[in-house]
């Protein structure tokens, strides 16, 4: 009983994100101003989508989620506000980096006194765990890369 409820659960939960992602597409025409782009030199990870380097769009997120939109698929991610204590003088993308994986951790838009914050994948954790055997070390610092946005929607 219990695995037929979690397969229906399963189910719904991948409807919902392809009803979503397949409506991003809509929401781009629609709201084309708000997306801002991105290009991006590197492989990296949002959640637990991998994405080529190429040109991507990030969605002007409502509410706790991110869309990430490229030529290698779309992510959701999920995100929190953090306030900052003056404004972004730039708009800019910051990856963790673990040897040679990346991963998206924050946004931050020009302007703006706070900035996204997105949660860290299961791959990230399970990548930096890695990589703390690997170095016997109790804690791994990842390496940070910024990436200037190049569209703001002002």
């Amino acid at each position: 009983m219990t695995t037929l409820l979690m397969s229906k659960i399963r189910a719904a939960v991948i409807v919902a994100f392809l009803a979503v992602s397949s409506g991003s597409a809509v929401l781009y025409a629609q709201h084309q101003n708000n997306w801002r782009s991105v290009v991006i030199p590197f492989a990296f990870e949002v959640g637990s989508t991998h994405f080529a380097p190429g040109a991507y769009f990030l969605s002007d997120p409502r509410g706790d989620y991110l869309v990430v939109r490229g030529p290698s698929g779309t992510a959701l991610t999920m995100i929190r506000q953090e306030e900052s204590l003056s404004p972004a003088t730039k708009g800019k993308l910051v990856f963790y980096g673990y040897g040679n994986r990346y991963f998206l951790r924050e946004v931050w838009v020009r302007g703006q006194t706070y900035h996204l914050s997105c949660s860290e994948s299961k791959a990230e954790r399970r990548v930096r765990k890695l990589q703390q055997e690997a170095n016997h070390a109790a804690i791994v610092t990842p390496s940070n890369v910024e990436i200037a946005l190049l569209q703001d929607p002002r």
